[in-house]
């Protein structure tokens, strides 16, 4: 069971951009040696890097040949595509093939790997959430069938409340395992209170909704945990961004530098350009670089205050082969072609999205308006079943309007919060995002909830009036 969340079988960004960095060592001519001593050091490459903390350990502490310390570390590597990527380095080094070439190979299966990989996930989720979708709106029509059943056959609330409970474990289950096969690779970084504040707003809405549950109380909810969320997903939208014009900048950045060979100068022409959102990135650069301070700082500052995972990892490959002297050419077409690879898979992440995000309002919605009508319906069987006529000829156990809507708005909670993770997950957004999404559906969940009840409740009241064609006694 663990093995069908371990997605370490599997090539991932982080990966491709460690064989990259090892690209920009080797392109400025140091020994194997080398390269393994500065990747080792590198704590954003976890947890590839501990195989090669191992092998700079005995080659420089034990005195391993290069080849024989790989051999030794692959033994205990449970990542499979890490151990056979470390066979054929050792190979190559020990052959003298030329590295530029054979990493730029290794560069090239890579993505080819990451890209169909990413395809069979964004295929198989889109399959997986269409069941999901599907379940979701069927429960609570279940719910619907065994509340008539239960009024009718003297079941009472607690088969009710029972069938809840369960609805609720199942799809409390399902969304955590749709969450752990389809967690997005973390892209951005937050901080501390960040996930402060998405704890305390989760656990604080659900907790309020059910100690005090009503249509309003569900509305300001939403409407909360919407500006929260709204905050989350301008901030997404502005990172994406700037990775996409960050682009831009090193594909242009590298082609100067080939030329100059002077940092200053180079960011300077590249400033002249359309960097859009990361031109103030460049131009703190800059400003930093008149200032003095160490080259190393400023490129490790354009990754934090980006708060973009993949700006970090470009600006570190591009600080490398600077600071080594590598070719910086090839380099930037290199991680011009990886992160390229990278926005392209968000891209259509994005468009599936926005289809799922629309048939999910719509089947939320129709949940919402059968439980507002279930409610009308229950009430209408009640009056009537509770005529003396009609109660000497059917025996029938009466239900408490109240604790049935508040059950019914109970699982449209749970189902806001369930399709909420499940419109993120189909964007391949953050966890953070989520709570847009959740403040959306509560809202329109609680909208149609009280517009459908007030129409239904009028249908049933003239239905059952006098002059009605439900009258009773």
């Amino acid at each position: 069971m663990l093995g069908l969340f371990n997605r370490k079988s599997e090539v991932d960004s982080k990966y491709i951009f460690m064989i990259a960095f090892m690209l920009a060592l080797f392109s400025s001519g140091v020994p194997p040696e080398i390269v393994i001593l500065h990747l080792s050091r590198e704590d954003s490459f976890e947890p590839y890097v501990k195989a090669y903390r191992k092998i700079r350990n005995l080659v420089s502490g034990y005195r391993y040949k290069f080849s024989s310390a790989i051999n030794y570390t692959i033994k205990n590597l449970n990542i499979k595509y890490l151990k056979e990527f470390l066979i054929r380095l050792s190979q190559a080094v020990t052959f003298g093939d030329d590295m530029i070439e054979f990493l730029s190979r290794e560069i090239d299966f890579s993505l080819s790997e990451y890209n169909a990989y990413s395809a069979r996930l964004i295929e198989s989720m889109n399959n997986f959430l269409t069941v999901y979708a599907t379940l979701n709106s069927s429960l609570t029509f279940l719910v619907a069938d065994i509340t008539i059943l239960s009024l009718i056959y003297n079941g009472g609330t607690a088969l009710i409340m029972q069938l809840t409970i369960l609805s609720v474990a199942l799809l409390g289950n399902l969304t955590l395992v749709m969450y752990l096969l389809y967690k997005p690779e973390n892209y951005i970084r937050y901080s501390t209170v960040d996930k402060l504040i998405l704890t305390a707003a989760i656990s604080l809405s659900i907790i309020f909704s059910v100690l005090y549950t009503s249509y309003i109380t569900l509305i300001i909810v939403g409407a909360v945990l919407v500006g929260i969320g709204l905050r989350y997903r301008i901030f997404e939208n502005k990172t994406a961004n700037i990775e996409r014009y960050f682009l831009l900048f090193v594909r242009y950045f590298s082609r100067n530098y080939a030329i100059v060979s002077n940092l200053r100068e180079s960011l300077m022409a590249v400033l002249r350009g359309d960097l859009g959102d990361s031109k103030p990135l460049v131009k703190r650069a800059i400003n930093r670089l008149n200032f003095g301070v160490d080259k190393e700082k400023i490129f490790r500052l354009m990754g934090e205050e980006s708060k973009s995972v993949l700006v970090s990892m470009l600006s570190k490959v591009l600080y490398e082969t600077i600071s080594m002297g590598g070719n910086i050419l090839v380099i930037g077409e290199i991680l011009s072609k990886i992160g390229d690879s990278i926005l392209n898979i968000r891209s259509r992440k994005e468009q599936n999205g926005r289809a799922f995000e629309t048939s999910i309002y719509a089947l939320q919605t129709a949940s919402a308006g059968v439980s507002a009508a279930l409610i009308s319906i229950v009430g209408m069987l009640n009056n009537i079943f509770s005529t003396q006529n009609v109660s000497t000829v059917f025996s029938f156990s009466a239900v408490n309007i109240d604790i049935i809507s508040r059950i019914f708005l109970i699982i449209l909670l749970i189902l806001s919060f369930a399709n909420g993770v499940a419109i993120t997950l189909a964007y391949g957004r953050s966890i953070y995002v989520s709570l847009y999404f959740i403040g959306i559906l509560l809202i329109l969940s609680s909208i149609t909830y009280h517009i459908v009840l007030i129409l239904t409740g009028n249908i049933f009241k003239e239905l059952t009036s006098t002059s009605g064609l439900l009258q009773t006694p």
